[in-house]
């Protein structure tokens, strides 16, 4: 009964923030905002939109890729650890709809694969919160999975998910899937593999240099650089 009550209340409290403070922003917007506030920015004085469908940003009319705050690179690089105990690993939504379920069903014969099926990464109030437990558990998989949701409404062409970000942050090797595959343009550079590519692998061979060269090229591409730094101010 106390449970009930309990999860009652923070119904009715989600429901009064949301009034209160109105439509939730993306986790895209919230990072980027936050990303921009650790190079010195005061986001009240810069245009900033989001197009979510094709993973843009516009800053000032500046447009870029999905950023994340440098913090997460620093604090990300902190658990990097070479005690691999997970072969893969997915925490988030699996909602049947999605087709994400079924896309992961081949991966939990594998004893040491750690497949956790939440939707704690969807909280508004964590968004932008660096979660040291889903990323201590990240760093200890040699791979991971990375599907998208196959009823995705937007364009199929420009696929792109958090989830491939944060895998190479912290050495892990993506794995993204031949029935939502992510856009070129996404993943271009970067050592990826597919869910194919173990259907006869009983034992999953992980490339540590392979892993540590993602994580440079994501510091590349997912964070702000300082050229980017530098046309958002011409631009104010």
């Amino acid at each position: 009964m106390e449970k009930i009550v309990i999860l009652f209340i923070k119904k009715i409290v989600s429901k009064i923030r949301f009034i209160v403070v109105g439509s939730p922003k993306l986790k895209q917007e919230l990072l980027l905002r936050k990303a921009l506030e650790e190079k010195g920015f005061n986001c009240k004085k810069l245009k900033i939109s989001c197009n979510h469908d094709l993973g843009k940003n516009y800053v000032n009319g500046v447009e870029m890729g999905i950023k994340y705050p440098d913090s997460f690179y620093e604090k990300a690089k902190q658990i990097i650890t070479d005690k691999k105990i997970y072969s893969f690993y997915f925490n988030g939504n699996m909602n049947p709809e999605g087709g994400r379920k079924e896309m992961l069903k081949p991966f939990e014969i594998y004893k040491d694969s750690l497949i956790i099926s939440t939707d704690d990464g969807r909280i508004q109030s964590s968004k932008d919160k660096f979660n040291n437990s889903y990323f201590s558990y990240f760093s200890k998989s040699k791979f991971g999975l990375c599907p998208h949701q196959e009823d995705w409404p937007g364009s199929k062409k420009h696929l792109w998910t958090y989830r491939f970000i944060e895998s190479c942050l912290v050495e892990a090797i993506p794995v993204i899937f031949d029935a939502t595959p992510l856009a070129p343009e996404f993943i271009n550079g970067f050592f990826v593999l597919k869910d194919s590519d173990f259907k006869n692998i009983k034992t999953p061979v992980y490339d540590i240099l392979k892993a540590n060269k993602n994580r440079v090229l994501a510091k590349k591409k997912f964070f702000l650089t300082d050229e980017e730094c530098y046309q958002i101010k011409i631009n104010c």
